[in-house]
């Protein structure tokens, strides 16, 4: 018994090994620069590392990622979560890594996230930011920056811990994380491709200065965010 319960010890010791080795080698980590521990203890950044996850295959088709923009926005900034540059365009991807029901409509202002107390207890809720209004904002300041004409994609990714119990939308995408693949698959067959090997080089280089920014213009942003 105690040589199983040791044999099993060492299989997950080996398979944690193999996921922080590959951490330190993904783009995620040399974009960010966050540690490991970094990275796994904190909600969001986790959520960005799985997104990334679902469409590193596309790393060998010449795609290339940033994450956490800092885009120009008048006397502020707006952040992108993830972005992904590819051959059929930019995908700005809002990052949603929320548990709960999820209820919410494409033209609200806010969204409510629902969280279950248990028996003879009422429910939580959290309400927050209509995410495609996010993410339409991020897409609109960065027209303005990268000042070229390419198709840009907005995706909203939720964890798959979430339900939607009632999201009323029209074209905007919002889908699990686990659909992600399938999703960005699909717009690539259906869009033609617009971006060569040099312009999608080109596009990281100037986007990339975006993503390295002082901590100081970071707590900025979040006194932005609460002050609103």
């Amino acid at each position: 018994m105690y040589y199983i319960i040791g044999l099993f010890a060492l299989f997950l010791l080996a398979r944690m090994f193999v996921h922080v080795f590959l951490y330190y080698k993904s783009a995620y980590f040399k974009i960010t620069n966050n540690s490991y521990l970094k990275m796994r203890r904190d909600k969001g950044r986790y959520g960005e590392y799985l997104i990334y996850g679902q469409l590193k295959f596309l790393e060998k088709d010449g795609a290339k990622f940033l994450f956490n923009l800092y885009i120009p926005k008048a006397d502020e900034t707006t952040e992108i979560d993830v972005l992904m540059i590819y051959g059929s365009g930019v995908y700005v991807i809002e990052n949603k890594n929320y548990s709960g029901w999820i209820f919410g409509g494409e033209n609200l202002r806010t969204w409510t996230q629902t969280l279950p107390q248990g028996k003879g207890r009422a429910a939580h809720k959290e309400h927050f930011l209509n995410p495609v209004f996010q993410n339409n904002l991020h897409i609109k300041y960065l027209r303005k920056l990268l000042e070229k004409d390419c198709a840009m994609h907005s995706i909203i990714v939720f964890s798959n811990r979430c339900v939607f119990k009632k999201l009323e939308l029209d074209k905007s995408i919002v889908i699990h994380r686990r659909d992600l693949k399938g999703i960005v698959q699909s717009i690539d067959k259906a869009v033609a491709s617009s971006l060569s090997n040099k312009d999608i080089a080109d596009l990281f280089a100037k986007l990339r200065p975006y993503s390295n920014v002082d901590e100081k213009l970071r707590q900025q942003h979040i006194a932005n965010i609460i002050n609103k």
